[in-house]
């Protein structure tokens, strides 16, 4: 594989300058609409998940949209594991499961379900999927906005103390010595 020459660097870096330029404005925008859970528990999950917002502040629609199905779905694995309750394969079953033994709130319930909206469509790009890119802007803020409201819930903590967080729900943070808990700290972009 021939390695690119600088001439051929300097006109991509450009290229990209200028196409970030222009695209930065839209996306400072995007960023004042949404909110991120600045820290959640670092999970096999938790890379995933931090990646919806910065997806959707660059404009890859799709791809917060169906990471963010992929990542409630692999939440609901998590809780019905952490709290020893059977297993379905549906995660809407899961959910479902989850509200009913009182693990989430009808709130919470209702976002993660809501992010499954057409989940087929955008898991297997059916013909049907959105392609109009102001209503897959539109699904992709609400799927952000489910998730603020489901990790605001479960990954729930305070600083009672400055510097030092404390989880609500210990078990859903990992442990990575006594009084030390393993985080996944988040930014919007």
């Amino acid at each position: 594989m021939k390695k690119p020459e600088h001439s051929d660097q300097a006109a991509i870096e450009k290229e990209m300058r200028t196409s970030f330029e222009a695209s930065l404005p839209s996306q400072v925008e995007r960023a004042s609409r949404i909110k991120v859970q600045k820290f959640i528990p670092h999970h096999w999950f938790a890379t995933a998940a931090s990646e919806c917002a910065s997806m959707y502040v660059t404009g890859f629609f799709y791809g917060a949209i169906s990471v963010s199905q992929a990542y409630v779905e692999a939440l609901s694995k998590f809780l019905v594991e952490s709290h020893g309750l059977r297993q379905s394969k549906d995660p809407k079953i899961r959910w479902k499961k989850l509200l009913e033994e009182k693990v989430v709130s009808k709130t919470t319930h209702d976002a993660a379900v809501s992010v499954f909206d057409k989940r087929n469509d955008y898991h297997h790009l059916n013909k049907e999927v959105e392609q109009d890119c102001r209503e897959l802007e539109e699904r992709a803020e609400t799927c952000l906005h489910n998730l603020h409201t489901i990790e605001t819930e479960i990954f729930a903590h305070s600083f009672d103390k400055p510097g030092i967080l404390t989880p609500h729900e210990p078990r859903y943070w990992p442990e990575e010595r006594p009084g030390m808990v393993r985080v996944n700290l988040r930014k919007v972009w």
